[in-house]
């Protein structure tokens, strides 16, 4: 068994997220990045930063998985691991303070 924590946090540049998982020794295992644009939203504030989500898993797998869905304004990240479910967190619009913007 092994455990793994992940981290989901807001690039520096405020443009999209970062979800990261790092194994015991604090190496990245699995990366996945998120830009906003690719959905339509952008950051809508000033002086404030959403919170960085760290969460631990533990877990005897041999392949890690990380993928992003979108849907209802919400961002889903899901921890795979061997194909099972191992960690789902969803960020919302406004959890992050997102906004569409027009292209």
């Amino acid at each position: 068994m092994e455990t793994y924590t992940v981290e989901i946090a807001e690039t520096e540049s405020h443009e999209g997220i970062s979800a990261d998982v790092y194994d015991e020794d604090g190496l990245v295992t699995e990366s996945l990045h998120v830009a906003y644009a690719d959905y339509g939203v952008a950051a809508v504030r000033e002086d404030w930063e959403p919170d960085v989500v760290e969460r631990e898993v533990t877990a005897d797998v041999t392949t890690l998985d990380m993928q992003v869905a979108r849907a209802n304004d919400v961002f889903e990240f899901r921890l795979l691991g061997d194909r099972e479910e191992l960690l789902r967190e969803r960020l919302s619009d406004s959890d992050l303070q997102l906004a569409y913007v027009d292209e």
